[in-house]
């Protein structure tokens, strides 16, 4: 064997000039697809992080009780079962948070916007600010310094017309559904989170507890950070049997969908409870104590994640189309070298090489151009990934929420990489593999005999 592979290496260095050309098309095309996968892969990540940061984590709890025996209201109030069940997951949690959400109406003059307004407890939250992109104001204050401090989208503010340090009305219902007013200032005007259809105005958790009626203690939603993005689905997995084992009342309607009809039936209820869009509801079977519902950031951002996938398949698509035309470059030229060696092919031949052999003394020159070009190809990717990486993007606006603290991340894995690689071996082996038997079957009397 290393017979052959030698003689396929001195034979592709006599053809120096087609192997450069044939090798640059294939580090070409795998620079390429090794740029897109790495840059896909890592604004998922950087999004599901930004907004983890923004929406409170990766894993969402939240709870319901009922009021009089038979209304259902959006509250929980007691969190024992849940730090209960943390105990499964601690290795692999970060933080976790609690909220409370409402759809409140924001009034500045004449003019009225209706928004989602998230309580934040922002002592316990000093990262929240890394996921919002600030473009008038500061996000650097608590409950104690300013307890009606509110952070707006830009939109919010646009349409009411309010600038930082201003201060607006705001109107929402009660978790019981009584009507009820408050003052907010405004300390941040922010970039919108609207294309991922995760947004809202920010205000703290405690303020926005008084005006939902909540006792102190109370909260709505139960936010887990994961330490690794990649195991979200993990992590919200074990909650929820830690929570079934318990005895509470748990559900999980994303994960748990029959039909298309109950998937967005129950998927949107999750949601808008999420969101602060729950109201009272009267139920016909009464229960005692809370009962959750728990849904992932996974599940919400599942159209952003399908996206990136057909993203990532026209890339890969295209990298196949490259790579078949490189394809017919090197059968050409391998049919091209077979008639410059046929009476080289011959002698060897003559002097008692096997067919076998001589086919693969082709295919292995096929596969050294093929190895080299990748791995020139893997490099010039690395370079580029870590220049781009490097420079601050902070300043594109719309961009924000693909970068982290400014920066592109570049994420792939070595199963990425070992696919593309195969991809490349497989098509120039098969391209290779025509030329190659020609040359095997060759007749060494009449090889010997060629003028050419």
């Amino acid at each position: 064997m290393w017979t052959v592979v030698r003689i396929a290496l001195r034979n592709t260095r006599r053809q120096g000039r087609r192997g450069v050309l044939l090798g640059g098309a294939i580090a070409f095309s795998l620079m390429v697809i090794t740029l897109l996968n790495a840059f896909t892969a890592g604004a998922v990540s950087n999004i599901k992080n930004n907004l983890a940061y923004v929406v409170g984590g990766h894993v969402f709890i939240t709870g319901t009780e009922l009021v009089d025996g038979r209304r259902e209201v959006d509250r929980i109030g007691d969190d024992a079962r849940l730090q209960a069940a943390l105990a499964a997951v601690e290795d692999r949690v970060v933080s976790v948070h609690r909220r409370s959400t409402a759809v409140a109406t924001f009034i500045f003059g004449s003019k009225a916007v209706t928004y989602a307004l998230e309580g934040v407890d922002f002592a316990a939250e000093p990262d929240f600010a890394k996921g919002l992109a600030v473009r008038e104001g500061t996000t650097v204050f608590d409950a104690a310094t300013d307890p009606r401090a509110v952070i707006l989208p830009a939109s919010v503010a646009e349409r009411l017309g309010v600038m930082v340090g201003e201060t607006v009305l705001v109107r929402l219902l009660t978790i019981t559904g009584q009507q009820n007013v408050g003052e907010l200032r405004v300390a941040a005007v922010t970039e919108e989170l609207q294309g991922f259809g995760l947004t809202a105005a920010y205000t703290s958790l405690q303020y926005l507890n008084s005006l939902l009626g909540l006792a102190p203690g109370e909260y709505q939603t139960f936010s887990v950070v994961v330490r690794d993005v990649r195991e979200i689905d993990t992590v919200a997995d074990q909650l929820y049997a830690a929570l079934q084992e318990s005895g509470a009342l748990v559900e999980r309607p994303a994960a748990q969908r029959r039909s298309r009809a109950e998937m967005e039936e129950e998927g949107m209820a999750v949601i808008s409870q999420l969101f602060g869009q729950g109201a009272v509801r009267l139920v016909e079977e009464p229960w005692e104590g809370t009962k959750f519902s728990l849904v992932t950031l996974n599940e919400l951002m599942q159209p952003v994640v399908s996206a990136m996938t057909v993203l990532d398949a026209i890339a890969r698509g295209i990298f196949v189309v490259l790579l078949l035309i490189t394809a017919i470059g090197i059968t050409n030229t391998f049919r091209m070298v077979i008639i410059e060696r046929t009476r080289e092919i011959g002698t060897m031949r003559a002097f008692g090489m096997q067919k076998s052999m001589v086919r693969s003394i082709f295919l292995w020159e096929a596969a050294l151009i093929a190895l080299a070009g990748g791995a020139a190809g893997l490099l010039a990717a690395g370079v580029i990934a870590g220049v781009v990486s490097s420079l601050d993007f902070s300043h594109v606006r719309g961009f924000e929420f693909f970068l982290e603290a400014g920066h592109v991340t570049m994420n792939i894995t070595a199963a990425d990489l070992a696919l593309n690689m195969a991809i490349v071996l497989g098509i120039c082996l098969a391209a290779a593999w025509l030329p190659a038997s020609a040359a095997a079957n060759l007749p060494p009397v009449k090889a010997l005999g060629a003028h050419y």
